[in-house]
């Protein structure tokens, strides 16, 4: 008996010390402001704090900024962590490695933007609100800007992180100095300007935490003096030199222009306004007190919920495998919760898994049939596995629970070109322009069909309206400037052709690809000459379907025929001169066939 009272206290104990050991759950919570969702485990006080803090920035910035496209077509989720401890797994990495000294980062979506941050403190140190400003900042700039290079993007962002307001939210403060930037800068030198400008979100700059150092500092310190140094006198032409990104005009002449000045006497004076002991800041007063957003709705998650959203945010990030991890373990918990059988089937697709794909959409949709992105992600397994008639069924079905599904409309006109039903295809494009006009994308989409279908004026509007959004540097710029030239020579303005492709030939790099094809088309390379340059098959298909092209605008038709029978037999087909290069042939054999009596 003695022995039994023994080893049942024994296990008594134990239960108890396992009790006590074990961790108290986690409470996650959603508040769900005018514009924002934030999602977290930092506790609901701070969460309510940070939606009316992110409502307030937001409407400071609408009103500084009155220009400012502030409204977005997609929600805004805020994953809020309290700690750099539960950040980590989600933190950002860079060649595999995870980028310890991030604070947070905004991740921009077709359908749905993330902000993601901790209000712990943390490297570097100073105030979490600073981070949240910059990520929605960088929204904002997303917002405006298509192509702002990384140094105005993190010295804005930067900039006006330090927004504060007192006197019931009447008064705001911009632009206060941030001093571990100002150290970083007194004890080293700025990087040169004409070095500066050309880092990007790939330079190791930019991503290695011993580099970066500098770099955010020089953005935040270049852009402060160029708004509140010299009593803002640089304001103007900072303004100017924005306005001008989108233009044509290469960074070092829009510098030049803009400011007066070239790269060396802005970095002097950049060196003598470091040297000053403190720092102008911006004060006003607004006409009324910003809104304090007191109503916002609170709901505890449950775990399927928890997991759903962090395995939704890895999605998005591209770490496939552990969104699949977490998106399976919310399934586990709840099988029936529909997003996270959307967000796995999108997984599944990404990873060309395309029947379980399919299984997942169709899950999802059997529990929520009025679930918008479960119809447009189960249009594009269907299309992934050739089902074309199917997928726009569905496609229809997103479209009709949420016509303004940029992504769906876009889907459908791939589809239609899939199924050659090219006017259909081109409505459908339309349709994602109207609710997407700042998307340099869709406009590729459309100005390549226009050409493909012989319709030369549209394709110069869209790819001229492409350039015109990203620029002449964009990757796929050059590709656009041919879309436009033979848009031009569809319509006999051989001139108007030859003048596109002189600017293309002046604002493209040299050194690339197609460089070649612009100098046969200018009659710089002969036909043979273009041939041995392309070096692969994806040249070949290239050069191939435009001689086949330019020979048959010249009227020249049999000996076009070769190169662009060559494309159809040989050519790569994911390559948009494979169908331009069908159509062409087509419509060379069926001007030579006899009428029908």
């Amino acid at each position: 008996m003695k022995r039994r009272i023994t080893r049942a206290f024994v296990l008594l104990s134990l239960l108890l010390l396992t009790a006590h050991a074990a961790p108290a759950k986690e409470t996650w919570t959603s508040i769900k402001s005018k514009n924002f969702t934030v999602v977290g485990n930092a506790g609901e006080g701070e969460m309510r704090k940070v939606a009316m803090r992110l409502e307030q920035f937001r409407q400071a910035v609408s009103l500084l900024f009155s220009a400012a496209k502030i409204e977005s077509r997609v929600p805004t989720t805020v994953i809020l962590f309290k700690s750099h401890g539960s950040f980590k797994p989600f933190k950002p990495k860079y060649k595999g490695k995870t980028k310890e000294n991030v604070g947070g980062y905004f991740l921009p979506g077709g359908d749905l933007n993330y902000i993601v941050l901790t209000t712990e403190t943390g490297w570097g140190g100073g105030d979490p609100y600073h981070i949240i400003f910059h990520e929605y900042e960088h929204f904002i700039l997303s917002n405006n800007l298509q192509r702002a290079p990384a140094w105005l993007g993190e010295g804005l962002a930067e900039f006006v992180s330090t927004l504060e307001t007192s006197d019931q939210a009447q008064k705001v403060r911009l632009g206060m100095p941030i001093a571990h930037h100002v150290s970083i800068l007194r004890n080293n030198n700025p990087i040169p300007l004409k070095t500066f400008f050309t880092l990007d979100q790939r330079s190791p700059q930019y991503n290695e935490t011993d580099k970066a150092g500098i770099f955010y500092a020089q953005s935040w310190a270049l852009i402060h003096y160029l708004m509140l140094g010299n009593n803002g006198a640089r304001r103007p032409q900072l303004t100017r030199f924005i306005s001008q990104l989108n233009g044509e005009l290469p960074i070092e002449e829009n510098f030049r222009q803009s400011f007066q000045v070239d790269y060396g006497k802005m970095e002097n004076e950049l060196r003598g306004y470091l040297k000053n002991p403190t720092y102008p800041v911006l004060e006003f007063t607004l006409d009324k007190p910003l809104e304090l957003n007191k109503d916002a709705v609170s709901t505890t998650l449950t775990d399927a919920e928890v997991e759903y959203h962090l395995g939704d945010l890895l999605l998005r990030s591209f770490r496939l495998d552990e969104a699949a991890e977490r998106l399976q373990k919310s399934l586990a918990l709840d099988a029936n919760f529909a997003p996270a059988h959307v967000s796995l089937g999108l997984v599944r697709l990404r990873q060309q898994r395309a029947a379980e794909a399919q299984k997942l959409f169709r899950d999802a949709l059997a529990l929520d049939p009025r679930h918008p992105l479960a119809h447009y992600h189960y249009a594009a397994a269907l299309g992934a596995d050739n089902k074309l008639e199917e997928a726009l069924a569905s496609l229809r079905q997103a479209i009709a629970l949420k016509p303004e599904l940029v992504g769906a409309h876009a889907e459908m006109g791939r589809v239609y070109r899939a199924l050659r039903r090219n006017d259909e295809a081109l409505a459908a494009y339309s349709q994602a322009i109207a609710h997407a006009p700042d998307s340099p994308y869709l406009y590729q989409s459309r100005a390549n069909l226009n050409l493909l279908m012989g319709r030369g004026n549209g394709a110069v509007f869209d790819a001229k309206a492409f350039i015109s959004l990203l620029g002449w540097r964009d990757e796929s710029a050059p590709y656009l400037a041919l879309a436009a030239y033979f848009g031009h020579r569809q319509k006999g303005r051989d001139a108007e052709a030859a003048k596109f492709l002189a600017e293309a030939v002046a604002k493209t790099d040299a050194a690339a690809w197609p460089r070649p094809v612009f100098k046969y088309l200018a009659g710089e390379l002969a036909e043979a000459e273009l041939l041995k340059q392309s070096t692969d098959n994806d040249k070949l298909t290239e050069s191939h379907a435009y001689i086949g092209l330019d020979l048959s605008l010249k009227g020249r038709r049999e000996d076009a025929l070769p190169h662009l029978r060559w494309v159809v037999q040989n050519g790569n087909k994911n390559f948009v001169e494979y169908p331009l290069a069908v159509a062409e042939v087509e419509r060379i054999e069926s001007s030579a066939r006899p009428a029908t009596p």
